[in-house]
């Protein structure tokens, strides 16, 4: 059977980042033909790592540059788009919410203007984020029917904003859309040390004191979920818009809770054997801060389940770890 993504024509915003230098691997694997704009060159990137480079036409770019937006979704005939491109780390929204809320808002509205006035009109699979409910403290799943609730900054409203737009532009315009929320995602490419896994790992590598911090006393429980099981999701998104299905939004998640001092106690472990114990000084004023995701909307419809247990998981990030980044 011929797989539907063979010379399927996608493109890939925010393609060069972590978790869109997985899917556009796997895009390539599957035989679409795959463009990505990026604000970042491939350099010292995700999507170098995945030596994929050759296989791809690379814009560099901005999204909120309208003229050049346009002229890309206009000429390019995609057959579905998929909007990674965000600014995804939390504490560039505090501090500097009003940049996060420009790149994520403003850049999700001109993409989706130049999708309208497109000759054809592509699927549209958006990267959204359990953050979109907000801050939560209650251990049972949240299914997508909740609402938005309140957050601690401005990186789960920003993708609020870009999620109700898009619903808008969908209905308005009928532009079929599935947008994925996904958990705490890891795995393999990502170097952004605020994040757990990654400033773990350089710690690790380094010989550095395992401290994380005031920012948690360690006790925070989520859900977390590997980058290749997201990138499985975008495209499972886009598969059951290819075959009619109604626009809608898809909870991703692995369905369990774990606690961050248990992930960071197994990386050590999967890093060289090592019982470490780690240092969480942040000082608990409240409920425990926990979040899972619903994910039974997924399995049903899309069939998708994550298929990467958290300690294969990590043990795969910590042989990716060993080899892409130079010890110090």
């Amino acid at each position: 059977m011929t797989d539907m993504w063979q010379g399927r024509t996608c493109l890939v915003t925010g393609g060069a980042g972590f978790g869109g230098s997985h899917l556009v691997a796997e895009l390539v694997e599957r035989g679409a033909r795959v463009t990505v704009i990026d604000r970042e060159p491939i350099e010292g990137k995700p999507l170098e790592d995945m030596g994929v480079e050759d296989a791809i036409t690379f814009v560099l770019g901005d999204l909120r540059d309208g003229a050049l937006t346009k002229e890309l979704v206009g000429a390019g005939g995609f057959d579905v788009v998929f909007h990674l491109a965000a600014d995804p780390i939390v504490i560039n929204s505090i501090r500097d919410p009003e940049a996060v809320v420009d790149t994520n808002v403003r850049g999700t509205a001109t993409l989706l203007e130049a999708v309208r006035i497109a000759p054809n009109t592509p699927l549209f699979v958006n990267a959204s984020s359990g953050a979109y409910y907000g801050d939560n403290f209650d251990p049972a799943p949240i299914p997508e029917t909740q609402e938005p609730g309140p957050a601690s900054n401005l990186y789960g409203p920003s993708k609020v904003a870009a999620e109700m737009i898009l619903r808008g532009y969908g209905k308005a315009f009928g532009i079929p859309h599935a947008s994925c929320r996904f958990m705490n995602t890891y795995g393999p490419g990502d170097r952004h040390e605020s994040r757990l896994v990654p400033r773990a790992l350089s710690q690790l590598a380094s010989g550095a004191e395992y401290d994380f911090g005031d920012r948690d006393d360690g006790s925070t429980r989520l859900d977390f979920l590997y980058v290749g099981d997201m990138a499985r999701a975008y495209m499972s998104a886009a598969e059951h818009l290819a075959r009619g299905g109604e626009s809608t939004a898809f909870n991703f998640g692995t369905a369990t809770l774990t606690s961050v001092r248990d992930v960071a106690e197994r990386l050590s472990l999967a890093f060289d054997g090592t019982a470490r114990e780690p240092q969480f000084r942040g000082v608990r004023t409240g409920p425990v801060r926990q979040k899972r995701l619903e994910v039974s909307r997924a399995e049903s419809v899309l069939g998708w389940t994550a298929s990467t247990s958290l300690d294969e998981g990590l043990a795969a990030t910590v042989a990716w770890h060993r080899a892409a980044v130079p010890a110090t």
